[in-house]
């Protein structure tokens, strides 16, 4: 008999409450038990000067062949300390070699006319702690030659942070 997702849910839920149960534990009595450690806040986790606000995550996307479809995954995320709540824009530079076919999320996504650089208003800013998804779908060219690696960008224009220079990942496409 399996589990299944509910009962790995529910064990996931105990197992966090026994952690946290055992750091107020030691929080009460003033002495943290031997060999167990008081639990820490999320933001008391991030290194020190790390930075907050919109950030990218991280960019994935899976290797392809010649004239294949492959699809850019961007994660973003609000870091904190507090919610986006304006506008915000994610950019995608697009490598020579690729052209972007099929839909687009979000859907308020604009090309440029070179097709090389991809614009993606988000309308309704970020929560707390929350995360953003960017995909596009890709095309590789005819004339790209297998084993080549095709490398672009996704970069965040944060409106709470107008002055800081955007977070940006790059990402590789590997042609087979």
């Amino acid at each position: 008999m399996s589990i299944g997702r509910r009962g790995w849910w529910r064990i996931g839920i105990a197992a966090a409450l026994c952690v946290a149960g055992t750091g107020t534990a030691a929080v009460a009595s003033g002495e943290a038990p031997a060999g167990v450690r008081p639990a820490v806040s999320a933001d008391e986790q991030r290194a020190p000067n790390s930075e907050d606000g919109l950030q990218v995550v991280s960019v994935s996307v899976d290797r392809t062949k010649v004239r294949g479809l492959t699809v850019v995954r961007a994660l973003l995320a609000n870091l904190g300390p507090n919610p986006v709540t304006d506008r915000f824009t994610a950019t995608v530079r697009l490598p020579k070699g690729v052209t972007v076919e099929g839909r687009i999320f979000p859907d308020d996504c604009r090309l440029d006319d070179r097709g090389r650089e991809l614009t993606c208003r988000f309308r309704k800013g970020l929560g707390l702690r929350r995360t953003a998804t960017v995909l596009v779908p890709l095309r590789v060219a005819d004339d790209v030659r297998p084993g080549q690696r095709l490398a672009g960008t996704v970069s965040l224009q944060d409106p709470d942070h107008p002055t800081r220079s955007a977070p940006t990942r790059a990402y590789t496409i590997d042609v087979q």
